[in-house]
């Protein structure tokens, strides 16, 4: 994950206003994207741009997820990232992650 994509997951963490906080989002949603086939990946898009849009902001907001969720979802984030990498960089990057975390 490149320095770029740090600032940008946390900026999307302290969220900020809607406009930042969406930005923010978009663009990690865009990096995950680019691991779809270039043909595809238009397609992709609009698809999840519809999916998005359709959410329910009253459901989302009362959602009340237990704190193991969490866990869930940053090894499915950690994963979803490293796809793709070689095995020994994957394995380097989880060493990093592990040191830290506090």
């Amino acid at each position: 994950m490149t320095p770029r994509m740090y600032k940008l997951a946390a900026a999307a963490i302290e969220m900020g206003s809607p406009e930042e906080a969406g930005k923010g989002i978009a663009d990690i949603v865009r990096f995950l994207l680019k691991r779809i086939d270039g043909e595809k990946r238009g397609e992709a898009a609009k698809k999840l741009r519809m999916k998005i849009w359709h959410l329910n902001e009253n459901e989302i907001s009362s959602k009340k997820t237990p704190s193991s969720a969490s866990m869930g979802q940053s090894i499915t984030f950690i994963k979803t990232i490293l796809n793709g990498h070689e095995p020994s960089y994957i394995r380097n990057v989880l060493a990093n992650i592990v040191r830290n975390l506090y």
